[in-house]
C-alpha cells in the first residue's frame, strides 16, 4: 500500500510541482484560478477538481494522472537587464576630458529592466530642456585634473545649486527621505559609495542633469555604475530615473569628473506624478489603526497591494510605484518596490531581494518585524478564482530555507539579512498548521465551517511537513481515495451558507506545503 502510495505521488510531484517563478511565473500573480477536472472521469457522481492558480488557460477535462505541469504567465522576460547600457564609444572634449559612455558595467544581477542607447555626452548639453530624457540644456565639461570647468553664463557669485542644471556632489544637500527610508542596501555601502548615492539622489530629487564629482574623491566609473544599479534597482522613490546613463572620465588621473542623470519625464511630469502616489498612498496608510503592531502593517500593506494592484506585465509603468498605486497594474519589480516604499513611510526596515524563482528572473522582500528577519512575496500574493479575487499567503513572512527548494538569490556587495524565524507566518499566527493527517481533516472542516459563514474562499491550511502533506494529498484527492468529499459532507450540517457536496475544487502547494479548498457555494 506504501509502496502504491509512493508512485501515485510520484505522478502528484510531476503534476504539482509549482514553478515559483516570481515574475516571469508568479504563483499566483493575478492569474486566473480555472477548475481542472483533475481525478474524476466519470459521469454523473462526485468530482474532485484542480484548481491552478498558475495559469490564464483552462484545459479540457482529463484524468489526474494526465494532467500535466500548469504554466504559469505572469512574466515573459527572459533574463534579466542592467540599468546601464553597454552601447557607444568614447570621445574628447574640447580641454581633453575623456567622454565615456558605459564600456564595462559591473555585473550586477538585476530582475527586471530595461536598456537603452545613451546619448552622446557631447551633445547633452544641445539637448532641449523639455526633453524627458535629461533634467536641464546648460551643460559641464571637465578639464584634465578633473576640475569642472563651468560653460555656463552664471554668475561667479551663485552657489553651485544656483546654477541651473548642474550639481556638485561636494555642497551636495542631504535627500529629503529620512534614513528608515532608504533600501537596506544603503546601510552597507561604503564611505565613498554613500558619497555617489547621496548626489545621485540630490541631483535626482532636483532633476539635475549633471553631477560634479571633485578629484580627490578618487571615484572610479565601475564605483558610480555600480551605485547607480542599487539606486535603480533598490530605491522606489527613484521611479522617474532613465536606464541610460553617462560619465565623464579624467584622461590623465582616469577618475570620475562628473555623470549625467538622464529621467524618463521633465519636473512637472515626476511633481505631478508623485502628487498622485501620494495621495494614494495616504489612502493606505490611513487604514492603520493605533493599535496595530509592526506585524498588522506588514499583512495590511501586502493584502492591499494584492487585492487592489493587478498582475500586468503589458502596463508601462509595471516595474515602478507609480504603476502600483496609479494605474493598479504591476509586476514583481513594481509590487517589491510599493512593499518597500510603504514599509518605508511607517519605519519598518525591508530588502529587496533578486534572484531567480526555478530559473526565472524574480524579486521579492525581506522585511525585519520585532527584529527578525522574514521573507513576504507580494507578487505570490495575488490570485483570484472564477473572478473572485483572494490573498494567498504560501509565501508571507517565510524563512529562507522555505524558499531554498526553488529559489536563488542574486550575489551582491553586500550581505542580505538571513530570514530563519517562522513565528510571523501567517498560518502559524492564525493556528493553521497540521501536525498529523487527522489535524489537516479537523482544521479543513473547521476552516470550511468558518468560511461558510461569510462565503468566502479559499479555505487554506499549512502542513508540518512533508510527509503530513504527502499522506494529506495522497487521502484527500487520490482518485482512488477522494476523501476531501468526506471533509464537506462532515462541516455541510454546520455550514451557514450551504455549498455543493459533489464537486470539491482545491489547490496544492508542494514548496509551501499549503493546501487550499475552494467550496461551490449555492446560490
Amino acid at each position: 500500500m506504501r509502496e502504491n502510495k509512493r508512485r501515485i505521488f510520484t505522478v502528484i510531484a510531476l503534476i504539482f510541482a509549482l514553478l515559483a517563478a516570481g515574475c516571469t511565473n508568479n504563483a499566483g500573480g493575478a492569474v486566473t484560478d480555472a477548475g481542472l477536472p483533475a481525478a474524476e472521469t466519470e459521469q454523473p457522481g462526485p468530482t474532485v477538481s484542480y484548481m491552478t492558480e498558475e495559469s490564464t488557460e483552462s484545459t479540457a477535462p482529463i484524468t489526474f494522472a494526465e494532467t500535466e505541469k500548469t504554466k504559469r504567465t505572469a512574466y515573459s522576460e527572459t533574463e534579466p537587464e542592467l540599468a546601464t547600457t553597454t552601447a557607444g564609444a568614447s570621445s574628447e572634449t574640447e580641454d581633453g576630458g575623456e567622454i565615456s559612455t558605459v564600456s564595462g558595467v559591473p555585473n550586477v544581477p538585476i530582475s527586471e529592466f530595461t536598456s537603452s542607447t545613451p546619448l552622446n555626452l557631447a551633445e547633452v548639453g544641445k539637448t532641449d530642456a523639455s526633453s524627458s530624457s535629461a533634467g536641464s540644456s546648460s551643460s559641464q565639461s571637465s578639464d584634465s585634473s578633473g576640475t569642472p570647468a563651468d560653460t555656463s553664463s552664471s554668475s561667479s557669485e551663485q552657489t553651485p545649486l544656483e546654477t541651473e542644471g548642474v550639481l556638485n556632489a561636494d555642497t551636495a544637500p542631504a535627500s529629503s527621505a529620512s534614513y528608515a527610508e532608504r533600501p537596506y542596501s544603503y546601510r552597507s555601502l561604503t564611505e565613498k559609495q554613500l558619497y555617489i548615492y547621496d548626489a545621485v539622489i540630490a541631483a535626482a530629487e532636483k532633476h539635475e542633469e549633471k553631477i560634479n564629482f571633485p578629484s580627490d574623491m578618487d571615484i572610479t566609473s565601475d564605483d558610480y555604475c555600480g551605485v547607480y544599479q542599487i539606486i535603480y534597482d533598490d530605491e522606489p522613490t527613484m521611479f522617474y530615473i532613465d536606464t541610460k546613463m553617462q560619465y565623464a572620465v579624467n584622461s590623465t588621473t582616469r577618475k570620475l569628473a562628473n555623470a549625467t542623470v538622464f529621467y524618463k519625464y521633465n519636473g512637472s511630469e515626476t511633481a505631478e506624478m508623485q502628487e498622485k502616489i501620494d495621495a494614494e498612498v495616504d489612502n493606505i496608510l490611513a487604514m492603520i489603526t493605533p493599535d496595530m503592531t509592526d506585524y498588522d502593517k506588514v499583512k495590511l500593506f501586502n493584502d492591499v497591494l494584492a487585492s487592489t494592484v493587478a498582475y500586468d506585465e503589458t502596463a508601462p509603468n509595471c516595474r515602478d510605484i507609480y504603476g502600483v498605486f496609479v494605474d493598479k497594474k504591476a509586476i514583481c519589480g513594481g509590487y517589491s518596490k510599493a512593499f518597500s516604499y510603504l514599509c518605508g513611510k511607517v519605519g519598518i526596515e525591508t530588502a529587496a531581494v533578486t534572484g531567480d524563482a526555478d530559473g526565472q528572473p524574480h524579486m521579492w522582500n525581506k522585511v525585519k518585524i520585532d527584529g527578525k528577519w522574514y521573507n513576504v512575496d507580494v507578487t505570490y500574493a495575488v490570485a483570484s478564482s472564477s473572478g473572485e479575487s483572494y490573498v494567498r499567503y504560501d509565501y508571507f513572512c517565510v524563512t529562507d530555507d522555505m524558499l531554498s527548494e526553488s529559489r536563488t538569490v542574486y550575489e551582491q556587495t553586500y550581505e542580505y539579512p538571513e530570514a530563519v524565524s517562522g513565528d510571523c507566518g501567517y498560518f502559524l499566527k492564525n493556528g493553521l498548521i497540521a501536525e498529523s493527517l487527522e489535524e489537516v481533516k479537523q482544521l479543513l472542516t473547521e476552516e470550511l465551517i468558518k468560511a461558510s459563514e461569510t462565503g468566502s474562499i479559499p479555505v487554506q491550511i499549512k502542513c508540518a511537513d512533508k510527509n503530513v502533506y504527502e499522506d494529506a494529498v495522497y487521502y484527500l484527492f487520490d482518485s482512488s481515495q477522494k476523501h476531501a468529499l468526506n471533509i464537506l459532507e462532515d462541516a455541510y450540517s454546520k455550514a451557514e451558507i450551504k455549498y455543493d457536496r459533489t464537486v470539491v475544487n482545491y489547490n496544492l502547494d508542494a514548496t509551501s506545503m499549503v493546501i487550499k479548498l475552494f467550496p461551490a457555494y449555492e446560490d
